[in-house]
Protein backbone atom coordinates (compact mmCIF):
# COMPACT_ATOMS: atom_id res chain seq x y z
CA UNK A 1 0.00 0.00 0.00
CA UNK A 2 1.22 3.49 -0.81
CA UNK A 3 -0.21 7.14 0.78
CA UNK A 4 -1.29 9.25 -1.26
CA UNK A 5 -0.58 13.36 -0.70
CA UNK A 6 -3.92 13.39 1.43
CA UNK A 7 -2.98 10.40 3.42
CA UNK A 8 -5.51 7.86 1.60
CA UNK A 9 -4.09 4.35 0.55
CA UNK A 10 -4.27 2.28 -2.62
CA UNK A 11 -3.28 -0.76 -3.40
CA UNK A 12 -0.26 -0.85 -6.02
CA UNK A 13 -1.03 -2.09 -9.58
CA UNK A 14 -4.51 -3.01 -8.61
CA UNK A 15 -5.94 -2.32 -11.82
CA UNK A 16 -3.21 -3.62 -13.67
CA UNK A 17 -3.83 -6.87 -11.78
CA UNK A 18 -7.80 -6.53 -12.61
CA UNK A 19 -7.48 -6.65 -16.19
CA UNK A 20 -4.76 -9.40 -15.91
CA UNK A 21 -7.07 -11.86 -14.31
CA UNK A 22 -7.35 -15.45 -15.60
CA UNK A 23 -10.09 -17.35 -15.07
CA UNK A 24 -9.46 -20.54 -13.37
CA UNK A 25 -11.54 -23.26 -13.48
CA UNK A 26 -12.43 -25.09 -10.67
CA UNK A 27 -11.43 -28.62 -10.75
CA UNK A 28 -14.07 -30.50 -11.72
CA UNK A 29 -14.85 -28.59 -15.35
CA UNK A 30 -10.94 -28.51 -15.90
CA UNK A 31 -10.77 -30.25 -19.29
CA UNK A 32 -7.31 -32.04 -18.29
CA UNK A 33 -8.53 -33.01 -14.79
CA UNK A 34 -12.25 -34.36 -16.73
CA UNK A 35 -9.71 -36.41 -18.57
CA UNK A 36 -7.63 -37.76 -16.15
CA UNK A 37 -10.54 -38.42 -14.01
CA UNK A 38 -12.59 -40.17 -16.86
CA UNK A 39 -9.31 -42.84 -17.83
CA UNK A 40 -9.26 -43.74 -14.02
CA UNK A 41 -12.68 -44.63 -14.11
CA UNK A 42 -12.39 -45.98 -17.44
CA UNK A 43 -9.37 -48.28 -15.75
CA UNK A 44 -11.53 -49.24 -12.77
CA UNK A 45 -14.49 -50.57 -15.02
CA UNK A 46 -11.75 -52.37 -17.41
CA UNK A 47 -10.27 -54.36 -14.80
CA UNK A 48 -14.25 -55.38 -13.15
CA UNK A 49 -14.57 -57.04 -16.99
CA UNK A 50 -12.24 -59.29 -15.37
CA UNK A 51 -13.84 -60.48 -12.58
CA UNK A 52 -17.70 -60.72 -13.91
CA UNK A 53 -19.69 -63.57 -15.19
CA UNK A 54 -19.54 -66.91 -13.79
CA UNK A 55 -15.68 -67.30 -13.18
CA UNK A 56 -14.11 -69.04 -15.51
CA UNK A 57 -16.14 -69.38 -18.94
CA UNK A 58 -16.94 -72.76 -20.59
CA UNK A 59 -14.04 -73.52 -22.64
CA UNK A 60 -16.80 -74.58 -25.49
CA UNK A 61 -16.28 -71.97 -28.42
CA UNK A 62 -16.29 -72.12 -32.18
CA UNK A 63 -14.72 -69.14 -34.63
CA UNK A 64 -17.46 -67.28 -33.89
CA UNK A 65 -17.10 -66.79 -30.28
CA UNK A 66 -13.69 -65.91 -31.23
CA UNK A 67 -13.87 -64.05 -34.10
CA UNK A 68 -16.70 -61.69 -32.38
CA UNK A 69 -14.35 -61.24 -28.98
CA UNK A 70 -11.43 -60.42 -30.76
CA UNK A 71 -13.10 -57.46 -33.65
CA UNK A 72 -15.84 -56.53 -31.33
CA UNK A 73 -12.88 -55.36 -28.64
CA UNK A 74 -11.80 -52.50 -31.02
CA UNK A 75 -15.14 -51.50 -32.03
CA UNK A 76 -16.06 -51.09 -28.56
CA UNK A 77 -12.73 -48.91 -27.84
CA UNK A 78 -13.87 -47.02 -30.87
CA UNK A 79 -16.97 -46.10 -28.95
CA UNK A 80 -15.02 -45.63 -25.45
CA UNK A 81 -12.87 -43.35 -27.45
CA UNK A 82 -15.71 -41.35 -28.70
CA UNK A 83 -17.64 -40.70 -25.79
CA UNK A 84 -14.79 -39.77 -23.49
CA UNK A 85 -14.34 -37.32 -26.12
CA UNK A 86 -17.72 -36.28 -26.27
CA UNK A 87 -18.02 -35.61 -22.42
CA UNK A 88 -15.55 -32.97 -22.87
CA UNK A 89 -17.20 -30.65 -25.69
CA UNK A 90 -19.71 -28.83 -23.47
CA UNK A 91 -22.21 -31.13 -24.70
CA UNK A 92 -26.29 -29.64 -24.11
CA UNK A 93 -28.16 -33.05 -24.50
CA UNK A 94 -28.63 -34.72 -20.88
CA UNK A 95 -30.21 -37.49 -22.81
CA UNK A 96 -26.64 -37.96 -25.17
CA UNK A 97 -24.48 -37.16 -22.26
CA UNK A 98 -26.69 -39.92 -20.39
CA UNK A 99 -25.46 -42.26 -22.82
CA UNK A 100 -21.87 -41.47 -23.45
CA UNK A 101 -21.50 -42.31 -19.66
CA UNK A 102 -23.49 -45.99 -19.91
CA UNK A 103 -21.20 -46.67 -23.22
CA UNK A 104 -18.30 -46.58 -21.20
CA UNK A 105 -19.79 -47.86 -17.82
CA UNK A 106 -20.90 -50.78 -20.22
CA UNK A 107 -18.48 -51.23 -22.97
CA UNK A 108 -15.43 -50.75 -20.53
CA UNK A 109 -16.71 -53.51 -18.49
CA UNK A 110 -17.41 -55.73 -21.42
CA UNK A 111 -14.13 -54.73 -23.19
CA UNK A 112 -12.40 -56.31 -19.93
CA UNK A 113 -14.33 -59.56 -20.05
CA UNK A 114 -13.48 -60.40 -24.00
CA UNK A 115 -9.96 -60.20 -22.54
CA UNK A 116 -10.43 -62.55 -20.38
CA UNK A 117 -13.14 -64.37 -22.37
CA UNK A 118 -10.01 -65.22 -25.08
CA UNK A 119 -7.66 -65.99 -22.77
CA UNK A 120 -9.56 -68.42 -21.36
CA UNK A 121 -10.14 -69.50 -25.19
CA UNK A 122 -6.14 -69.76 -25.39
CA UNK A 123 -6.57 -67.00 -28.72
CA UNK A 124 -5.30 -63.84 -29.05
CA UNK A 125 -6.69 -60.89 -27.05
CA UNK A 126 -7.19 -58.84 -29.78
CA UNK A 127 -7.35 -59.22 -34.17
CA UNK A 128 -4.02 -59.04 -35.05
CA UNK A 129 -4.43 -59.67 -38.94
CA UNK A 130 -5.89 -56.74 -41.59
CA UNK A 131 -9.08 -58.23 -41.70
CA UNK A 132 -12.06 -57.89 -39.71
CA UNK A 133 -15.60 -60.22 -39.84
CA UNK A 134 -13.79 -63.26 -41.37
CA UNK A 135 -15.88 -65.23 -38.64
CA UNK A 136 -18.97 -63.73 -40.33
CA UNK A 137 -17.87 -65.16 -43.77
CA UNK A 138 -17.24 -61.25 -45.09
CA UNK A 139 -13.77 -60.57 -44.70
CA UNK A 140 -13.45 -56.54 -44.25
CA UNK A 141 -10.49 -54.35 -43.39
CA UNK A 142 -10.03 -54.00 -40.04
CA UNK A 143 -10.54 -50.12 -39.82
CA UNK A 144 -13.66 -50.64 -42.64
CA UNK A 145 -15.38 -52.34 -40.10
CA UNK A 146 -19.68 -51.50 -39.99
CA UNK A 147 -20.17 -48.10 -37.92
CA UNK A 148 -16.59 -47.66 -37.42
CA UNK A 149 -15.58 -44.02 -37.48
CA UNK A 150 -12.98 -42.38 -39.74
CA UNK A 151 -10.29 -40.42 -38.49
CA UNK A 152 -11.71 -37.12 -39.99
CA UNK A 153 -15.19 -37.99 -38.22
CA UNK A 154 -13.08 -38.25 -34.92
CA UNK A 155 -11.31 -35.14 -35.12
CA UNK A 156 -14.75 -33.03 -36.04
CA UNK A 157 -16.22 -34.41 -33.07
CA UNK A 158 -13.15 -33.15 -30.93
CA UNK A 159 -13.68 -29.84 -32.05
CA UNK A 160 -17.08 -29.94 -31.82
CA UNK A 161 -18.73 -27.63 -29.05
CA UNK A 162 -22.34 -27.58 -27.48
CA UNK A 163 -24.98 -28.23 -29.31
CA UNK A 164 -22.94 -29.15 -32.66
CA UNK A 165 -21.20 -31.83 -30.83
CA UNK A 166 -24.24 -33.08 -29.60
CA UNK A 167 -25.72 -33.64 -33.63
CA UNK A 168 -22.13 -34.61 -34.22
CA UNK A 169 -21.86 -37.44 -31.53
CA UNK A 170 -25.27 -38.81 -32.15
CA UNK A 171 -24.68 -39.02 -35.93
CA UNK A 172 -21.04 -41.33 -35.37
CA UNK A 173 -22.81 -43.07 -32.66
CA UNK A 174 -25.80 -44.59 -34.35
CA UNK A 175 -24.24 -45.63 -37.18
CA UNK A 176 -21.43 -47.22 -34.93
CA UNK A 177 -23.87 -48.83 -32.57
CA UNK A 178 -25.75 -50.28 -35.69
CA UNK A 179 -22.52 -51.58 -36.92
CA UNK A 180 -22.26 -52.98 -33.57
CA UNK A 181 -25.23 -55.02 -33.92
CA UNK A 182 -25.38 -56.78 -37.51
CA UNK A 183 -21.66 -58.02 -35.79
CA UNK A 184 -23.36 -59.29 -32.14
CA UNK A 185 -26.64 -60.05 -34.21
CA UNK A 186 -24.58 -63.17 -36.28
CA UNK A 187 -22.56 -63.98 -33.23
CA UNK A 188 -25.41 -64.69 -31.24
CA UNK A 189 -26.94 -67.07 -33.60
CA UNK A 190 -23.52 -68.64 -34.83
CA UNK A 191 -21.59 -68.82 -31.43
CA UNK A 192 -20.71 -71.86 -29.64
CA UNK A 193 -20.31 -70.45 -26.27
CA UNK A 194 -23.27 -69.30 -23.84
CA UNK A 195 -21.51 -66.42 -22.29
CA UNK A 196 -20.33 -65.17 -25.54
CA UNK A 197 -24.53 -65.60 -27.23
CA UNK A 198 -25.78 -63.92 -23.97
CA UNK A 199 -23.33 -61.20 -24.40
CA UNK A 200 -23.89 -60.16 -27.94
CA UNK A 201 -27.57 -60.94 -27.27
CA UNK A 202 -26.96 -58.23 -24.60
CA UNK A 203 -25.34 -55.86 -26.76
CA UNK A 204 -27.82 -55.60 -29.37
CA UNK A 205 -30.71 -54.70 -26.71
CA UNK A 206 -28.96 -52.43 -24.86
CA UNK A 207 -27.44 -50.49 -28.50
CA UNK A 208 -30.96 -50.95 -30.57
CA UNK A 209 -31.99 -49.08 -27.57
CA UNK A 210 -29.83 -45.82 -27.43
CA UNK A 211 -30.07 -46.20 -31.20
CA UNK A 212 -33.80 -45.15 -30.41
CA UNK A 213 -33.33 -42.60 -28.20
CA UNK A 214 -30.19 -40.86 -30.30
CA UNK A 215 -32.56 -40.91 -33.89
CA UNK A 216 -35.94 -39.50 -31.85
CA UNK A 217 -33.14 -36.62 -30.49
CA UNK A 218 -31.92 -36.30 -34.45
CA UNK A 219 -35.43 -35.97 -35.55
CA UNK A 220 -36.13 -33.30 -33.56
Amino acid sequence: MVADSNGSHESVGTESALSDDVLVLPWWRNPANIAIGAFGVLLLIFALGFTVGSGKSDDAHNDSDVGFLQDMRIHHEQALTMSLIYIQTQPESVVLRTIAYEIIMSQGTEIGRMVQLLRDFDAAETNETEQAMVWMGDPTPLEKMPGLASDEEMKQLQQSRGAEADDVFARLMVTHHKGGVHMAEHAAMHGANDEVKLMAESMVRAQTGEIADMENLLSK
